[in-house]
């Protein structure tokens, strides 16, 4: 049943989901991106050289000093081939370089592009990842080539966990290991990272352990992927999310570049369902750099907005000391109940709305995850959602229906206080209050399901926009993604039908007749680029709705049942 306080509202939630993006997009000076062909998607994501990030400067040490105290790193042996190593787990297949002994490929198994295929998180032309560069000397481990101890690893149950070790040893006496873990079923991994100095020369004061080769847009709404492109740090408590990319005018590239310093605990960059996050787990790290563009490509007729984002941890070095440190990277979904398992704040980056919407969120994911176990389709997940939210809320409907009887019962005598009260509005809200009492009538008591539907609503929403859970979740037929809108628009002119239905069998104040029509066309236009899991939810909803106000008109306890049993009277008084 649909009151006037209830269109309202709903209006002001739709005008507020519409135009948010446009909001944040202003504030934050957010820039649109065209979407390209769906078949160009994964061959045409090039990727732009990152510049290095950008720290606070050390000490300048001129040259022949420096290789006095140092020594130039080069291998001891004659350069070796460039080999690659696959390791292949239940979750993704990746490949790593000897050059460097860095992260090459990272496909992970159980995500697919739109129109097929394994999704692959690196960027075609990207550098390499997981780098470690010491400041000191601007050196970068990605130049020299590391002796590998196997050519592969392929796990399983029976076979669950896996180590690879690069090595390379210099001609100054340094030698460096970086010792991989992998895990049969963990996105996850691990790197221990040992320097052996025994030259005790000086490497410096710290050095950037670096994911320099960001993600590639994944979604085939290239334009929403791209808006969800951030790097995230966690310091202390306090999780920092970048600002968007500053671009002079006339510029062809935007730059994007932040560093803090003190107790850092992880960093990330994501897109819209992935996240690459490096994480220290032998000591906190001393600080972060994150860095990234943002520029367009000519494609055939197309142009392409593309953005890349890198992050770092800053790591401190004692002069002369050899060092051994152990890393996590998370390269996967952004699961919240995933990253909520790490237990290091990590499920924060997952969006799930305003502060206060955001225990709804928390909820209302569980519950539909939860049953999608029992239900394989998360479209039949969605409607018994839905029907449980109505016998839940049906109570607070049933108790907000007699209010407003009692209210429309109350309406000749607040006509009357209102008439010997119009020149004394403070006596007038006097007596309305004191006529309310007496009749036991809460103005505000038709507002409870309200209260609580709303929340709800806005959780859907911004569940079916940001969590991988829902992503190329089917229904039926031609709904293959529930996330995305409904491509023939079926469901939004159900919904809209369903909302004129109800208005036509609950409104009966001719002076709120034109509502009858424009309610369900205006929420027509709202809901006809949502995401088709919201709209089934609203267009069931209001379904339920009106069996609800039959079932209260049979009970006599519809306004509108009210009135009509009201006008025989009115019409002996006249």
């Amino acid at each position: 049943m649909v009151d006037k306080k209830t269109i309202v509202a709903f209006i002001l939630i739709a005008l507020i989901i519409i135009f948010y993006p446009y909001y944040m997009d202003l504030i934050t000076g957010g820039k649109k991106a065209q979407r390209p062909p769906a078949e160009k998607e994964r061959v045409t994501d090039t990727t732009q050289q990152i510049p290095p990030p950008v720290v606070e400067e050390q000490k300048e040490v001129p040259e022949e000093e420096f290789e006095r105290e140092v020594g130039v790193l080069t291998p001891a042996d004659t350069a070796l081939e460039e080999e690659i190593v696959t390791i292949d787990t239940k979750l993704y297949t990746a490949k790593f370089t000897t050059k460097g002994g860095e992260l090459k490929s990272f496909v992970l198994k159980e995500y697919q592009y739109s129109e097929g295929g394994n999704i692959e998180l690196l960027p075609s032309g990207a550098p390499t990842s997981l780098n470690l560069t010491f400041l000191h000397k601007d050196l970068n481990l990605n130049v020299f080539d590391f002796a590998v101890d196997r050519d592969g690893l392929l796990l399983d149950q029976h076979n669950s966990t896996g180590t690879i070790e690069f090595t390379l040893e210099t001609e100054s006496g340094i030698e460096i290991v970086k010792r991989y873990t992998f895990y049969y079923d963990r996105y996850h991994f691990d790197l221990e990272f040992e320097i052996t100095n025994l030259s005790q020369q000086d490497l410096g004061r710290k050095y950037l352990f670096v994911w320099s080769s960001g993600l590639r847009p994944t979604e085939k709404n290239r334009g929403e992927d791209l808006s969800r492109f951030f790097a995230y740090s966690m310091m202390g408590t306090e999780l920092d999310k970048t600002k968007d990319f500053k671009q002079p005018k006339d510029a062809e590239v935007g730059i994007m570049q932040e560093s803090g310093s003190g107790e850092t605990k992880w960093v990330a960059t994501t897109t819209k369902y992935f996240v690459a996050s490096l994480i220290p787990v032998s000591r906190t790290a001393s600080g972060f750099v994150a860095s990234g563009q943002r520029w367009e490509s000519v494609i055939g007729e197309e142009r392409l907005e593309t953005k890349n984002i890198n992050v770092s941890l800053e790591m401190p070095l004692e002069r002369g000391n050899s060092l051994k440190d152990k890393f996590m990277i998370y390269v996967g979904p952004i699961d919240y109940r995933v990253l909520k398992s790490y237990k290091i704040g990590l499920e924060n980056i997952v969006d799930l709305g305003w502060s206060v919407i955001r225990p709804f969120s928390i909820a209302i994911l569980w519950i539909l995850v939860n049953l999608h176990k029992v239900i394989a389709n998360y479209g039949i997940v969605i409607i018994l959602f839905t029907i449980l939210m109505k016998v839940v809320f049906h109570p607070l409907t049933h108790k907000s229906t007699k209010s407003m009887l009692k209210m429309q019962e109350l309406q000749p005598k607040m006509a009357a206080l209102k008439e010997k009260f119009k020149k004394d509005p403070a006596r007038l809200n006097q007596e309305t209050m004191k006529l309310y009492k007496q009749a036991g009538v809460n103005p505000l008591g038709g507002c409870l399901p309200l209260l609580f539907q709303m929340p709800v609503f806005w959780a859907f929403f911004t569940l079916f926009r940001s969590t991988i859970e829902l992503r190329q979740a089917s229904f039926i037929f031609w709904l293959k993604d529930l996330s995305q809108h409904d491509p023939i628009y079926v469901l939004p002119i159900v919904m809209a039908g369903t909302m004129f239905w109800q208005q036509k069998i609950t409104i009966r104040d001719p002076k709120q007749a034109a509502l009858v029509y424009l309610m369900p066309i205006m929420f027509f236009f709202f809901f006809f680029k949502f995401p088709a899991g919201l709209t089934l939810y609203w267009t069931v909803f209001n379904i339920l709705s009106l069996i609800e106000t039959y079932y209260f008109k049979k009970k006599g306890l519809h306004p509108s049942t009210v009135a009509r049993q009201a006008e025989p009277a009115k019409a002996r008084k006249r």
